[in-house]
């Protein structure tokens, strides 16, 4: 017992002193006029006079645009970590291009930091409006409402990330507000179309229910009127002697018995038979 208690404190304190700070960067590589053909993006830190990536991601596409999440971690240390973003891309039937962003410190105070930034690939400023960032948060709040329940999708943490790239800041949060509502109403249409299905599935069942009901009702005095009919249908012969010597005999539907009841004389040919009906 003792030695699994040691193992377990001896856990946690390696836990502890190995506690990261953890990045978030949402990115969106542009293309203006065209495909962007082969991308990469990349997360650099800068280590003695070097660097190490601590994020990476790579692809080829046909669109004009791509949106990448670059994750990684800060391990813990003393000093700020400074890091880079490069972004390359060829935009197809161009020259490649390189954007970085550099010297971004991060303190290491074992939360998380994060940022959004659009990168034209064309332009040799950079330069960037409201309308890319709305292709940037379109994919944004698909993914983060569909994975994490829009759990990073409120205004406050957007402004914090907005507020990342002080440059791009003020078209960052227009291309958020204005691709909010979009997103809403797009949803808002989508749930709409949802709920009309919904009720006419249940309209649908309980029409459905009731032509079912009247019909087994009908069946139910049809076939009850039928066993009445027929019982109504079914006589009883009694045969008995008149003083006359004449034999009654009850018949139904007007068909005689071909048999005379048990005990009963058997008409001879002078014998007049008389029926009587019964209802």
């Amino acid at each position: 017992m003792r030695f699994l208690v040691v193992h377990v404190v001896f856990g946690l304190l390696i836990a502890t002193c190995q506690s990261h700070t953890s990045i978030k960067f949402s990115i969106a590589i542009h293309c203006p006029s065209g495909e962007l053909d082969s991308w990469h993006g990349a997360i650099f830190k800068k280590i003695n006079g070097g660097y190490t990536d601590i994020a990476y991601a790579f692809g080829t596409t046909s669109e004009n645009f791509v949106f990448v999440e670059l994750i990684g971690e800060v391990s813990s240390s003393k000093e700020p970590a400074v890091l880079d973003i490069s972004v390359s891309s060829n935009c197809k039937g161009g020259r490649s291009s390189i954007k970085i962003d550099r010297g971004i410190s991060i303190q290491d105070d074992k939360g998380s930091h994060y940022g959004f930034r659009v990168y034209n690939m064309e332009n040799a400023e950079d330069k960037t409006d409201s309308k890319t960032y709305e292709y940037l948060f379109m994919k944004y709040l698909e993914k983060d409402c569909e994975k994490n329940g829009c759990k990073e999708s409120s205004r406050e943490y957007v402004v914090k990330g907005c507020d990342f790239f002080k440059k791009e800041s003020e078209q960052c949060m227009k291309g958020y507000d204005d691709t909010l509502q979009k997103y809403c109403q797009k949803e808002g249409s989508s749930g709409s179309t949802t709920s009309s299905t919904k009720m006419i599935i249940i309209i649908g069942g309980a029409v459905g229910a009731i032509i079912i009901l009247v019909l087994a009702i009908t069946v139910f005095f049809y076939c009850r009127k039928k066993r009445k009919s027929k019982q109504k249908g079914t006589g009883t012969m009694s045969g008995s002697i008149a003083p006359s010597g004449t034999t009654k005999q009850s018949t139904a539907n007007n068909n005689f018995n071909s048999g005379a009841p048990t005990g009963a004389p058997t008409p001879t040919e002078d014998a007049t038979i008389t029926g009587v009906e019964r209802y």
